[in-house]
């Protein structure tokens, strides 16, 4: 009976739930488009930043960035620090690298929190020229 007492102790203690991990990054999924009109530029960039999109800051602490190709549909994924807020930004620069036109969300800003995926939609961005 003691054997039976104990192996079942054991059993129990083994069974226990493991403490969950705290979630330190949240997995920022973005789905939109832009449009570029008649504005002439070389390359352009979406970022997810901590500071507003504009004025186009000197040293943004960017969360990541992704080139675009040609104007359209955007997607892009990133991990970032559980419970950040920030501004997601499309950036349009001449030959130099100089940025000569911006596009922000009107959902900006955001927080950047949640298990799974996180996800923002619709984020539909209009460059505007600097």
């Amino acid at each position: 009976m003691r054997a039976c007492v104990l192996l079942l102790s054991v059993l129990a203690v083994g069974c226990a739930e493991k403490p969950k991990k705290k979630l330190t990054t949240a997995e920022v999924e973005f789905f939109g488009s832009w449009n570029a009109g008649a504005l002439k530029f070389a390359s352009a960039t979406f970022v997810a930043q901590s500071e507003p999109c504009a004025p186009v800051p000197e040293k943004p602490t960017r969360f990541g960035e992704f080139k675009l190709g040609a104007p359209g549909p955007i997607f892009a994924e990133f991990f970032i620090p559980q419970g950040s807020k920030g501004h997601a930004c499309v950036y349009a620069f001449d030959e130099s690298g100089k940025v000569v036109a911006v596009g922000n969300s009107t959902q900006n800003p955001m927080t950047f929190e949640g298990a799974g995926e996180v996800i923002f939609t619709k984020l539909d961005y209009a460059l505007q020229p600097l």
